[in-house]
């Protein structure tokens, strides 16, 4: 009874869906782009899809997403181009000014963020390119606190699916370093991590900016794809994570 009494909204006539648009050119110019703004898809507000989606419309849109696929790759090029250029091996490009700057203290984290997209995007000279520099240049001996959750997913996790792609061992040993520096994060009485840790000192407190006594649910729960990950074949690793685990699941 009460499911047959909940409102159906009727579904739009297929010849309304307005989000399909054209197949885009290889040559196309996009220096006179003006975005659309906001205030759309307001028919999607309360969850549901108004449109009755048709194999003709996947279709169309499956052309229309390979037609963008060299405008994608040409993006992911000129990005990639003003790092290397301007901030290689640095943490993060400052792109008005070509300048760097190093807020994780040189850890190349825009690098390592990119290697998944750079195999993905066959552009494996930058990826071995990056590759040498992990071995050579990074260092994980870092003396003052990063965020857990930002080094985890940008750090950890690149390091992780670099070496998951390649296959590479490098890739998994900085990953086992980083991982063994994260973990002292998760000494804390509850055993729900910090949100910072001093890398090198393995000093951990929780974020001052949220009033230094609380974590965020949505940051420690995150953290459990790249302390879980399997290859890392650390026995204490994924011992915390199970912790974790447990009590997020009692909660």
């Amino acid at each position: 009874f009460l499911y047959s009494s909940v409102y159906q909204a009727p579904k739009m006539a297929t010849i309304n869906f307005p989000y399909l648009g054209q197949p885009i050119q290889p040559n196309h110019n996009f220096s006179n782009y003006i975005p659309l703004g906001g205030n759309r898809y307001s028919e999607y507000v309360n969850g549901e899809n108004p449109y009755t989606i048709t194999k003709s419309i996947t279709h169309q849109s499956d052309e229309v997403a390979r037609s963008r696929l060299v405008h994608v790759e040409n993006a992911m090029k000129h990005a990639w181009n003003g790092y290397k250029t301007h901030a290689f091996g640095h943490d993060e490009l400052l792109p008005q000014s070509k300048h760097y700057q190093n807020n994780w203290d040189g850890m190349g984290v825009t690098l390592i963020d990119s290697l998944d997209t750079l195999w993905m995007m066959d552009l494996k000279n930058e990826f071995w390119e990056c590759r040498d520099w992990v071995k050579e240049h990074l260092s994980h001996d870092i003396d003052k606190f990063v965020s857990t959750f930002e080094t985890t997913i940008r750090s950890l996790g690149g390091l992780l699916s670099a070496y998951d792609m390649s296959g590479d061992e490098i890739f998994l040993e900085r990953a086992d370093d980083l991982g063994s520096r994260l973990l002292k994060a998760f000494d804390s009485p509850s055993g729900i991590p910090y949100g910072q840790v001093n890398l090198k000192s393995g000093e951990a407190s929780n974020l001052p900016w949220i009033g230094g006594e609380v974590a965020i649910l949505a940051e420690f729960g995150s953290l459990q794809v790249g302390f879980f990950y399997p290859l890392v074949a650390v026995p204490c690793h994924g011992m915390v994570i199970k912790h974790l685990m447990t009590m997020e699941d009692q909660r």
